[in-house]
Formats: structure tokens, C-alpha cells, sequence
């Protein structure tokens, strides 16, 4: 299996081989309810992360919805 570098709000995470966005954030247990994923700046709506691809030093950004007043 391949190890591959991507970064997780500018964190560095180390995953085997490759792997669609919904698998990473399973794999690495990441949020999902209330966030947006964006990769390099852009974001990826829910309704595709299952067939997004990552690739070597991706950047991913989290983004958790804050309830304010």
C-alpha cells in the first residue's frame, strides 16, 4: 500500500494509498455533522465526497458551524 502525506487544517497526516474525502474523514475521524471540507481553498459540497479524490499534499480545511447570538 502507498503512504501518502495530506494536510488537515495545515496539520500533516500520514494515510495508506489513496482514498476518496468521505474515507479520510472516516479514517481519521474527523467531524462531519455542521462542517464544510474545502481542498486547496475550495469547498466540496457533502454530495460528492464520496467520489472526491485525494492526492499527495492535499490541503484540506475544516470548517465547524458555530451557533451564536
Amino acid at each position: 500500500m502507498n503512504v501518502m502525506t495530506i494536510y488537515v487544517n495545515q496539520t500533516p497526516q500520514e494515510i495508506t494509498g489513496g482514498g476518496s474525502l468521505e474515507n479520510v474523514i472516516s479514517l481519521l475521524g474527523l467531524p462531519h455533522q455542521s462542517c464544510v471540507f474545502a481542498i486547496k481553498n475550495q469547498v466540496v459540497p457533502r454530495s460528492v465526497w464520496a467520489s472526491t479524490l485525494l492526492c499527495e499534499g492535499d490541503e484540506i480545511s475544516l470548517f465547524q458551524a458555530i451557533a451564536g447570538g
